[in-house]
């Protein structure tokens, strides 16, 4: 195609600010509000910037950038009122986050020795996006989350309650994918905080914690344990305050 002298300065030139309708065409420097009109659209592209388009609208300067590749850019704060989603895996605005503990309606949980047994969680502090369920949480996508839970054990439950031999042990335990509540094998732990007894106690009150960092798949379900060896059943503690006998998690992020 053969254009003519008049097309070619048109379409080289820089500095082009003829108007067509309400649009003008491109500038070498930012446009402001005071030398438009309302409803007028300019395109300016400044040195080392991508191009960018100006409206007035209402009095107000409104700008979005473009890119020769379809990249969206941005340089002020993005807003979402929803989520993100990302090569098909959402960055949520509310991650999915838990915090339940054991009330007195559950407490003295029976913790028979030589077994891991999965710690009853009956009263939500919150569950963001609904998690949380018999006991155990199950991500929603696959990524990086981060629990924490602690065991509280009792000591006045009944007669054996708190007596503890020098090397006897207690844990608190986290399962992946495990169904059973109670069970010997260790084929699905993930994490586990032991603690040794150093020296006899009596009636004493001994608690766990565990905070771990755990890459997740979609529907994998995780679920906090206690576990112990004195040879007699232990308990956990009878109380109904939320900072003992507890379990929390959220996603940190999508991967």
């Amino acid at each position: 195609m053969t254009y003519s002298r008049e097309q070619r300065v048109a379409m080289n030139s820089k500095e082009q600010a003829v108007s067509s309708g309400d649009v003008k065409g491109t500038l070498s420097h930012s446009p402001s509000s005071r030398n438009m009109d309302d409803g007028e659209q300019v395109y300016a592209r400044q040195s080392n910037k991508p191009l960018a388009l100006y409206k007035k609208f209402k009095g107000v300067l409104w700008k979005s950038y473009f890119s020769k590749d379809g990249d969206e850019i941005i340089d002020r704060d993005l807003k979402v009122d929803r989520n993100i989603i990302v090569n098909g895996v959402p960055y949520y605005k509310n991650l999915p986050a838990f915090s339940v503990y054991q009330s007195s309606s559950s407490d003295e949980q029976a913790m028979a020795t030589g077994y891991y047994t999965r710690i009853t969680l009956d009263t939500e502090l919150y569950d963001i996006g609904g998690n949380f369920g018999s006991n155990v949480f199950t991500a929603p996508v696959n990524g990086i989350y981060t629990f924490s839970g602690k065991i509280l054990w009792d000591n006045n439950a009944d007669a054996d309650a708190g007596d503890w031999d020098a090397e006897e042990r207690h844990d608190a335990v986290l399962f992946k994918n495990e169904s059973s509540s109670s069970l010997t094998s260790t084929s699905n732990r993930v994490a586990a905080s032991l603690r040794v007894i150093q020296g006899a106690l009596t009636d004493k009150v001994v608690m766990n914690s565990i905070t771990v960092d755990l890459k997740l798949n979609s529907g994998d379900y995780i679920g906090l344990y206690g576990y112990q060896d004195s040879g007699v059943e232990q308990h956990t503690f009878s109380t109904n305050i939320d900072d003992w006998t507890q379990f929390s998690g959220r996603l940190v992020t999508a991967i």
